[in-house]
């Protein structure tokens, strides 16, 4: 683990004395956990926009496939393919047999 040393503000601040107190653990790693939990949304969103594969989200998290999955569930994202995408993509599908 590498030594970064960042400027936060107050509300970042008070989230980690907060977070600190309630599961009584170092502010310092509460600092991580909510790095973590900042890391895990900023790369399912970009999952969900089509921005990232499925392989990358897993690479970036250093997480397994079940793994991810499940944390994009647990976040609300199900899937980055739309159900107008999927229609085209069969309807292409079909013409061609």
């Amino acid at each position: 683990m590498r030594v970064k040393s960042i400027r936060i503000t107050d509300e970042i601040e008070k989230a980690m004395k907060y977070i600190s107190k309630m599961e009584k653990i170092e502010e310092s790693q509460s600092l991580r956990k909510l790095a973590r939990i900042g890391l895990e949304y900023y790369v399912a969103r970009a999952y969900e926009n089509g921005k990232l594969t499925l392989r990358k989200a897993c690479e970036i998290l250093n997480l397994s496939l079940m793994e991810t999955l499940n944390l994009f569930l647990d976040i609300g994202i199900k899937g980055n393919i739309k159900a107008k995408e999927a229609y085209e993509c069969l309807g292409m599908h079909l013409r061609d047999i």
